[in-house]
C-alpha cells in the first residue's frame, strides 16, 4: 500500500533537506584544500601549519560527534540540523575575514564544530524518515556529502575565484551563504510543522549495551582509514599539482575527480552491498580498490586523475556504509550515540592523513612518502574489514 500524501511529502522534503545539509557539511570544508595554495602564500603558512587548516576541524568534529549524537537523541535531529547549518555558515565566513592564521584557524574550528554536531543528526534523520530502508536514506545525504566535496573542489578555484576577482576570502563568504540557505530550509520545515511536533524526551539511564553494536571495532578502523585517506588527498592533491607546475585552477581537476568518483560510489553503495552480500564483502573489495589507487599514485603519477577517481569511489562506499551502520544495526534511541562514536573515532584519526602528508613533505621535500602512508592505511582498511561479521543487507 502506498504511503499517504503527507507521509510522502514528509519523506521527500526531509530527504531533500538532509541532502542539502550534507552538501553544506562538505563543500565549505573541501574549499579550504582547493584554495590552500593561495591561502598559504597570503598567510605565510608552513606545510605543517597548512595541514592544521584541515586537521583542526577534523579534531573538533571528532570531539563533538558523541555530544552531537546525544543532543539529537535528546531534542531531535531536525532542531540540531537547523542550528548547525548556521554554525557552519558562521565558521566558514570567518575564514573570509582572516588576515592571519589565528582567525582562520578559529573559523575552521567553528566550521568543524558545526559539522561534528550535524552529522550524527543526519543519521538520526535517516532512521526517522525511512525505517526499514536506512541505507537508501543514508545514501541520499551521503550523496550530498560527496557531491558537496565535488562542488567545493570543482567550483572554488576554477569558477568562483574568477567571479570574485581572485579574492579567496570572497569565495569563503560565498560558501557561507550556502549554510544560511540550508538553515532557512530546516527553519521552514520546522515552522510549518511538516514533521509534526517533537515530543519531549524524559531523561533515562542508558541501558547495558547501549554503546555497542555488531562489528563496531572493525568498522571504526575502516572508517578511520577511509577518512584519513580522503582528507589527506583533499588537502594536498591541489598543492601537489601546483608544485609540479599546474595552475591553481588546473590543480582542481584531480581533487574534483576524487569527488566525482565519490558521487558514483555513494550512489552505487546499496547495490554494491547487496551484490557482495553485505558490509564485509563491500568493504574488503573497496579497500582493495583504494590500495590500488594509492599504489598508482606512487607508480604512475601521470595518471593521478584516474587514481583520484578510483579512490573517490572506494572511500564513498566506505563512508556510506559506515554512516548507515548505526541506523541499520541499532534502535532509534541508540542511533545518535553510536553514530557519534563512529564519527568521533573516524574523524579524530583522520587527521593522520593531512598532518602525516604535511609533516613527511616538510621532512623529505616530496610527496611520495605521504602516498606511502595512505597505501598503508588502505592495507589496514582491508584487514579490518575481514574481521567484520557477515552483516546482512537489512535496510538497503
Amino acid at each position: 500500500m502506498r504511503p499517504a500524501a503527507p507521509a510522502r511529502r514528509q519523506l521527500w522534503l526531509g530527504l531533500g533537506m538532509s541532502w542539502l545539509a550534507g552538501v553544506n557539511c562538505r563543500a565549505p570544508f573541501v574549499a579550504t584544500g582547493a584554495l590552500l595554495p593561495l591561502v598559504m602564500v597570503s598567510l605565510h603558512l608552513s606545510q605543517v601549519t597548512a595541514s592544521l587548516l584541515t586537521a583542526l576541524p577534523l579534531l573538533v568534529l571528532a570531539a563533538l560527534s558523541v555530544p552531537g549524537g546525544l543532543l539529537g537523541d535528546r531534542i531531535g535531529p531536525y532542531a540540531v540540523l537547523l542550528a548547525t547549518q548556521l554554525v557552519i555558515a558562521v565558521g566558514g565566513g570567518l575564514r573570509g575575514l582572516a588576515h592571519g592564521p589565528g582567525l582562520f584557524l578559529l573559523g575552521v574550528g567553528i566550521l568543524g564544530a558545526g559539522i561534528g554536531l550535524a552529522q550524527p543528526a543526519l543519521a538520526q534523520a535517516a532512521k526517522r524518515l525511512a525505517t526499514g530502508r536506512e541505507t537508501l536514506a543514508t545514501t541520499v545525504y551521503s550523496n550530498g556529502l560527496v557531491l558537496g566535496g565535488l562542488l567545493g573542489s570543482a567550483l572554488s578555484a576554477p569558477v568562483l575565484l574568477p567571479l570574485v576577482g581572485g579574492s579567496w576570502q570572497d569565495v569563503f563568504f560565498a560558501w557561507a551563504g550556502l549554510g544560511v540557505l540550508a538553515a532557512a530550509g530546516w527553519g521552514v520545515l520546522l515552522a510549518s510543522k511538516i514533521f509534526g511536533p517533537i515530543p519531549p524526551r524524559a531523561r533515562v539511564r542508558a541501558p547495558a549495551g547501549s554503546w555497542s553494536m555488531p562489528g563496531l571495532a572493525p568498522l571504526i578502523l575502516v572508517f578511520c582509514a577511509e577518512s584519513a585517506i580522503f582528507y589527506g588527498l583533499v588537502t594536498w592533491l591541489p598543492d601537489y599539482d601546483v608544485a609540479h607546475g599546474a595552475t591553481v585552477a588546473a590543480a582542481a581537476i584531480p581533487v574534483s575527480a576524487l569527488s566525482l568518483g565519490s558521487v558514483g560510489g555513494g550512489l552505487l553503495t546499496p547495490w554494491i552491498a547487496r551484490g557482495l552480500r553485505g558490509f564485509r564483502g563491500a568493504l574488503v573489495a573497496t579497500g582493495g580498490l583504494d590500495l590500488v589507487a594509492q599504489v598508482g599514485f606512487l607508480a604512475a603519477p601521470a595518471a593521478g586523475t584516474a587514481w583520484a577517481a578510483l579512490a573517490g569511489v572506494a572511500t564513498a562506499v566506505a563512508l556510506t556504509l559506515g554512516m548507515a551502520a548505526p541506523a541499520v544495526f541499532t534502535t532509534p534511541e541508540r542511533t545518535g550515540r553510536m553514530s557519534g562514536v563512529l564519527l568521533a573515532w573516524g574523524y579524530g584519526i583522520a587527521t593522520v592523513g593531512p598532518l602525516g602528508i604535511g609533516w613527511l613533505r616538510q621532512q623529505t621535500g616530496g610527496f611520495a612518502p605521504g602516498f606511502g602512508l595512505l597505501a598503508a592505511l588502505a592495507g589496514l582498511w582491508i584487514v579490518a574489514a575481514l574481521f567484520l561479521p557477515r552483516m546482512a543487507t537489512t535496510g538497503t
